[in-house]
């Protein structure tokens, strides 16, 4: 599934490319492993989108045909972006660096990105560890426009978690570089334990389960937006069984999207993800499908596809979640989710519910 970064980065001169591989992590927000990963590049050479999906390999080495149907994939989403040039990195340890099977991947690659002249050039590193050497496997005509491999056919990788990408990274979003996706999806397991309206607790003398439709979407909504004011503290069971009325009725779930382009993010983030973790069922769906908005829209493509597996897992029926999905992995620019935005608001003013103003700006 495609992660995309949230900014364009310009570079006078070709890019140094342990300076590039290096940042890999900070810009997808884990440690990729037996991946595959493309970096396009548009014209100012600013980096305008990274995208990785899991190198699947047969037991000989050979790409499978899922593989190349995925490169098919991304082939077309860096042509509709504009990309000037691309790069693509194995991040492999099953085989030897210079081994056939990564040019094999790196070929197939090349002839899938033909209409913006193929694969410019391609790397293999084992792990993004600090010193982990990385080598050049692929640049058939010896240079490249947006990366320097005209002299270095290797090197040794900084340390992802200082580099100056991982660093703007956290202050940006206050985030860790993962070591893996899979700590992504830990983020949002259940909690063992807790009750809310579609997991009670017999033995919970707090939890007050209230019927479906017995609160007005306006008083929901000014009850979701108390409860985002004083994040950071645990939800109780009769807020999680309020809330999850909020998540699951389209109307406030709409307006409740708004959120993510506001200086309420970080703290929609937080009620959200522990929503994520105490529901179940529709309502564990729609709670991760406002995340993966969040994220989405934030230019955070592999956290959106995490919430997003969690939502269509939970309800495979969510319609939202549905759509957002088909967008990402179609390729869909977070800039475009931005139309819904104004749908949104208009949604909570018929409410009668004023939400926080625009703050943030379109992700690249």
């Amino acid at each position: 599934m495609p992660g995309f970064s949230a900014s364009s980065r310009l570079y006078r001169d070709p890019i140094d490319p342990t300076t590039l591989l290096t940042a890999i992590p900070a810009l997808l927000g884990f440690l990729p492993e037996r991946s595959i990963i493309v970096v396009a590049f548009a014209p100012d050479r600013g980096i305008s989108a990274t995208m990785r999906h899991d190198l699947a390999l047969d037991d000989t080495g050979n790409p499978t045909p899922e593989l190349s149907a995925v490169l098919a994939d991304l082939g077309s989403i860096t042509h509709s972006y504009g990309a000037e040039e691309v790069v693509a990195i194995v991040a492999d340890d099953r085989y030897p660096a210079d081994s056939a099977q990564y040019r094999r991947v790196l070929a197939i690659a090349d002839r899938h990105f033909d209409a913006i002249g193929g694969v410019a050039a391609g790397f293999a590193v084992a792990a993004f560890d600090p010193g982990a050497p990385w080598s050049v496997i692929w640049c058939p005509d010896g240079q490249a426009w947006s990366i320097d491999v005209v002299d270095d056919h290797g090197g040794v990788l900084d340390d992802p978690q200082t580099c100056p990408t991982a660093i703007a990274e956290a202050v940006k979003s206050g985030r860790r570089i993962l070591p893996r996706r899979s700590e992504m999806r830990a983020m949002l397991e259940p909690v063992d334990g807790e009750c809310s309206a579609s997991r009670p607790r017999p033995d919970c003398d707090d939890c007050r389960v209230l019927p479906v439709g017995s609160l007005s979407d306006a008083h929901l909504l000014d009850l979701v937006m108390d409860s985002i004011a004083d994040a950071g503290e645990s939800l109780d069971c009769t807020e999680v069984a309020l809330l999850e009325q909020a998540v699951v009725r389209p109307r406030t779930r709409d307006a409740l999207l708004v959120l993510a382009v506001t200086d309420l993010r970080e703290d929609a983030e937080l009620v959200w993800r522990e929503l994520t973790r105490r529901l179940a069922g529709p309502g564990r769906a729609g709670a991760a499908t406002l995340l993966a908005h969040l994220h989405y829209i934030g230019g955070e493509g592999a956290y959106a596809g995490v919430a997003l597996d969690v939502a269509l897992e939970s309800d495979p029926d969510a319609g939202l979640a549905g759509l957002l999905d088909g967008c990402l992995r179609s390729g869909v620019r977070p800039g475009k989710l931005w139309e819904m935005i104004d749908g949104s608001y208009a949604t909570a003013l018929a409410l009668g519910v004023q939400m926080p103003e625009i703050t943030r700006r379109a992700a690249g």
